[in-house]
């Protein structure tokens, strides 16, 4: 992954309630979401949800098919390719779910 942990934390820290933020894995051949960025991909596909201990958030999996669905149903700010993709949301989101959403992930993490 060519972006940083602080960069990827800083952006969902920063996040403003209708950004999605991915970053390319070439060792996975995948892109990844974190925090809010990846509650977000869920309201828009179904992709795999895991837990990252490094960053200390939920992440999820996102296939080729998942990255094709989401440029036609989102308006994208910036690509860089196969390293990174910022889209935009065409209302806010917000963090009000995401609570809800994120505690089961790290729940389910921690028991193992």
């Amino acid at each position: 992954m060519l972006v940083s942990k602080d960069k990827i934390t800083m952006n969902e820290v920063e996040n403003d309630g209708k950004t999605l933020y991915l970053y390319y894995d070439e060792m996975a051949g995948m892109y990844l979401a974190f925090g809010l960025s990846a509650y977000y991909a869920t309201l828009v596909v179904e992709p795999y949800i895991s837990y990252s201990e490094t960053l200390q958030m939920p992440v999820v999996l996102l296939r080729r098919d998942h990255i094709l669905y989401l440029r036609q149903s989102l308006r994208k700010v910036e690509h860089v390719e196969k390293s990174f993709y910022h889209f935009e949301m065409s209302t806010e989101v917000g963090d009000a779910g995401y609570d809800k959403w994120a505690r089961p992930i790290r729940t389910k993490y921690f028991r193992r």
